[in-house]
């Protein structure tokens, strides 16, 4: 993979494309798609957890300001949880 990772403006700008056709497009984005586009996208900074890997347990305001907890987010099956970066907080 170190060898497909975009570097330059021309290589992340390809990658995204590629990621956002597959996902338009409803197909299957394969692992090496969706490392590239992360990469791209986030300059090899990290993530956040990978897919499985356990999170550490957080108590955490939500919109309304109530409290949150991992336990409190989590059901039978687990959670899904994304992170997401915004430059308007």
């Amino acid at each position: 993979m170190a060898d497909q990772i975009p570097h330059d403006l021309a290589e992340k700008a390809a990658a995204m494309r590629e990621f956002r056709r597959l996902r338009e497009a409803g197909l299957p984005v394969s692992s090496e798609v969706r490392e590239r586009h992360v990469w791209a996208t986030n300059d090899g900074y990290a993530t956040g957890p990978d897919e499985g890997e356990p999170i550490p347990g957080f108590a955490l305001p939500d919109q309304f300001g109530a409290i949150r907890t991992l336990n409190d987010l989590s059901g039978p099956n687990g959670l899904f949880l994304v992170f997401h970066r915004s430059a308007d907080w």
